[in-house]
Parts: structure tokens; C-alpha cells; sequence
């Protein structure tokens, strides 16, 4: 039997899985954890993905293996020296440093103050929607002005996806593909290129700054130390890769431009629609796909998490008042239960979904409003949140030009494990939700590395669904 290896490099956990070439389906899944934080070991995200890929070479001999494709998370930076060691820790996209005001920029933040560095038409090219914390160009350039001997001494940087593939390699190229170089905020996303005249403003040396290439593309081969290390056959070729966000897409068969919109509710929430030209819209992002289309992404930065911190709410009062908390699958499960009797609107009670603020206001803070005298019950409060999280996602879908679909596709856990939130998000869109539950990002890189070697194509990969909800509200 053959197979082809997705590997997806996650903020807290690395998750692989086989695709059996026959009937392109997913054959096994495995994880492997690691502490979750914006400055992460690289060592223990390199256990964890040998760990992960050696319970899958348990299952399958080696050299049934074809491909490996990589997924990552995006915008975090790995910095090496000039004898191609790392130094320090991956720096991810929950650092904030850049958030902080500071004296040297009169009192802004290191983000207000390399936006201002930008010309408006340059920032226009570069797809993101603001340059924030995390971004590996805003860890770059804070170093450069904040730790100028730490910044002496990189010689090269790359991204999560890129450093786990080099390991993979043992020593590959410094390279990243065009989904992850778009997450910098210094790409020239319109012309799939580093852009030139922002890194010169931000005083950026462009030699740091690894080479560009597709996602499909050949990298390198399973070295020997990675070979003893997961059982993995030498020479397996291995592509480039992706960010998290597009593999996703592809991984839920959102892939063309008439392809169903994606929708994930995970921590946080995404909308995402693919597109066949550049187009820069005010309010999200335009980020750098497969085949040298797009994709059109409204990322709130709070989603499942909000429903998890209502839990946490509830659990922390039951233990103020000496009662025994309950389990976490009890608590959602009967919130949803209560938000089933809530009609559509809460009766006015409206949640404002932003627990940790927007890329574009981090300090702004989420609230309730509306509040009446019998309209605030725990099912009114649990149906609130899912309507507000909805409802930031429905209002980045509103800013989408030239979007031609009739259907969702639904992921994470939001979706998943919840009935009501997939009614809600149905209704919201006024389109079928069609659900899926399986490893979107892994499966995506799985397709996109066979199709890069010519095994199959994308549209040949399995897109099964769990459930489907229409959009019809009672």
C-alpha cells in the first residue's frame, strides 16, 4: 500500500496523517503535544513531530511512504546564525511584543510605527490587512531596533513550517513557500515576491530572508538522522509546504474560486473564500494561495474560545459558591441544551465576541449589551456568544468582492461538536453548512504535496461530511 505523509505543525501540538493513494482517504492519524505559549523549544516541537511521524511508520513500513507535505502555523519566526544554528525560541504569532509602546517610537507601538514607515500603496500589495504582533517581519524589525546584538547576529530566518522541514531535510535549503511568505506582512502578495521597497523602509536586510517557492515544489529528501530518529526511508521526497490557513482550505475542498466558502470554529474563527485575481479589500486579508490564485480570509482572533471562557465562568462561580465543578463536556452540552429554548436574537441580548480584541484593536474588549430583566439566563448568554462569533465572521463576509458560492463548509470543534452553533452559522449565511470532521490541514498538505509530484491532483482528494445543516430557521 502507498501512502503520502501531511504533517501539520500546530501552536500546540504537531498532527500527522497517511493518505492511502487508492482510495485518497485518510488511513491513520497521530499527534504529539507540547506546551503552548508565544515562545516555543524548538527541540520539543521537533520531538513531537518525530513522535507523531513514528507512530504512523508503526503502522506503515517506511518506504510505503511517496511524499511528505507540510502545514504550519503562521507568522512565527526561527532564527539561525551563521554556522546554521537556532538561536533562541520559535517566536510565534501570540507574541506581543510589537504591541508595546515605547518611548523610541514617542509613545507608539512597534506596529503603529513600521505602519507608518509603509506607503499606502505599498501596504496595498502586501495582502495582509494590518501588520500586527507576531508577524515575523514585526519580530524582525522590533530585534533590529530593540536587541541590535541579537539582531548582529542572525544570519538567516524562517517560519514554523520551514524549520521543521529543514530538520526533516537534515540541513535543507533556506527557503518558505508563497502561503507562508504572504503571513510576514512584508510579501509582495499582488506579484508573489518579497517586496522590495517595504523591506528597504523597514532597513531590512534582505539577505535573512529565505528564498520563495511554491507549495508543491520538492525541497528536499528524508535525511539519514531523521530516518533512525522516525523510521521514515531516506530519499522520501519532501515539498515545501504551506501555512495552516490555506492547507485548511484545501483539506475541506475549498480549492477554486467556485469552491463552498470555509468556515472554521476552532480557538479562533475564520472565514475563507478563494479567488482567481488580486483584489485588496479594507477589513481582511488577501493572502497568497495554490496555483497562483488567492484566498479572501476574515480571521477573528476570538471564536471557540469565547464558548470555552462562558465554561470557565460558569465552573469558577460554581466552585465560589462550594459546589462541585462540572466536566467540560457537560458544561457545553448543556449550554447548548439551554441556548436550544432561546429564540434567534436572544431577545435582544447581544455579545460582542473580541475576549482578546482584533488585529486591528488589540485592546478592545468584548461585552454584553441589552441586557433586560429575563434575558439573561445561562441559555441566553450560550446562544449570545455562538451569535456573536457568527457574527463577526458574517460581517468579514460582507466585505468580500467577486465571491460566487452557494454553500459552507464547516470545521472545528465549534462546528463539529455543536448542533445549534451549525444552525446558527446556516442561518446567519443563508447557506447549507456542510461539516466535516477529520484533520483539514494535514489532509490539505497530504494533497497538495501528491499533486505537486504528479501522483493525483487535488480534486481528487475524499471530502466527506459529517453532517449537513440547512439554512431554514424555526
Amino acid at each position: 500500500m502507498k501512502y503520502i505523509l501531511g504533517i501539520d505543525v500546530g501552536t500546540q501540538s504537531v498532527k500527522a496523517g497517511l493518505v492511502d493513494l487508492s482510495s485518497m482517504k485518510m488511513a491513520k492519524i497521530s499527534s504529539s503535544n507540547y506546551p503552548s505559549s508565544a515562545l516555543q523549544e524548538p527541540d520539543s516541537i521537533w520531538k513531537a513531530t518525530c513522535d507523531a511521524i513514528k507512530e504512523l511508520t508503526d503502522f506503515a513500513e517506511g518506504d510505503s511512504i511517496e511524499v511528505i507535505g507540510l502545514s504550519g502555523q503562521m507568522h512565527g519566526t526561527v532564527l539561525y546564525d551563521g554556522s546554521d544554528n537556532i538561536i533562541g525560541p520559535v517566536i510565534n504569532w501570540q507574541d506581543e511584543r510589537a504591541n508595546n509602546p515605547s518611548d523610541r517610537f514617542n509613545g507608539k507601538t512597534t506596529v503603529q510605527h513600521m505602519t507608518g514607515l509603509i506607503a499606502p500603496s505599498v501596504f496595498d500589495d502586501l495582502g495582509i490587512d494590518i501588520m500586527a504582533s507576531g508577524f515575523f517581519g514585526a519580530t524582525l524589525f522590533h530585534i533590529k531596533e530593540f536587541e541590535p546584538a541579537l539582531f548582529k547576529k542572525i544570519n538567516k530566518a524562517l517560519l514554523p513550517t520551514d524549520f521543521v522541514r529543514r530538520l526533516l531535510t537534515c540541513g535543507g535549503p533556506y527557503e518558505t513557500d508563497v502561503t507562508n511568505a504572504f503571513s510576514t506582512g512584508i510579501f509582495n502578495t499582488r506579484l508573489s515576491e518579497w517586496h522590495s521597497e517595504c523591506i528597504e523602509s523597514l532597513d531590512l536586510p534582505v539577505s535573512i530572508l529565505p528564498s520563495v517557492r511554491q507549495p508543491g515544489e520538492i525541497s528536499g529528501t528524508i535525511g539519514k538522522t531523521t530516518s533512525d530518529l522516525t523510521g521514515l526511508k531516506t530519499g522520501i521526497p519532501v515539498t515545501v509546504g504551506g501555512g495552516d490557513n490555506q492547507m485548511s482550505m484545501i483539506g475541506s475542498g475549498a480549492f477554486d474560486s467556485g469552491s463552498p466558502l470555509l468556515i472554521n470554529i476552532g480557538t479562533s474563527g475564520q472565514v475563507c473564500a478563494v479567488i482567481d485575481e488580486y483584489v485588496k479589500i479594507p477589513g481582511v486579508d488577501t493572502r497568497s494561495f495554490v496555483r497562483d490564485k488567492f484566498a479572501l480570509v476574515g480571521a477573528g482572533i476570538t471564536g471557540g474560545i469565547c464558548y470555552t471562557w462562558l465554561k470557565n465562568m460558569i465552573n469558577s462561580d460554581l466552585s465560589s459558591l462550594g459546589s462541585t465543578e462540572l466536566e467540560n463536556h457537560k458544561v457545553f452540552s448543556l449550554l447548548d441544551e439551554l441556548a436550544e429554548d432561546v429564540p434567534h436574537g436572544c431577545d435582544n441580548l447581544v455579545f460582542e465576541p473580541f475576549l482578546r480584541g482584533t488585529r486591528r484593536e488589540p485592546t478592545r474588549r468584548g461585552s454584553f449589551s441589552g441586557i433586560g430583566l429575563d434575558n439573561f439566563s445561562l441559555g441566553h448568554r450560550a446562544r449570545a456568544v455562538m451569535e456573536g462569533v457568527v457574527r463577526e465572521l458574517y460581517d468579514f463576509y460582507n466585505l468580500y468582492e467577486g465571491v460566487n458560492t452557494g454553500s459552507i463548509t464547516g470545521a472545528g470543534n465549534g462546528l463539529v461538536k455543536s448542533d445549534i452553533w451549525c444552525r446558527i452559522t446556516a442561518e446567519t449565511f443563508n447557506m447549507p453548512l456542510n461539516v466535516m470532521n477529520f484533520e483539514n490541514a494535514v489532509y490539505g498538505a497530504a494533497l497538495v504535496a501528491s499533486e505537486g509530484i504528479g501522483y493525483s491532483k487535488i480534486e481528487d482528494g475524499v471530502f466527506e461530511f459529517v453532517k449537513t445543516i440547512e439554512p431554514s430557521r424555526g
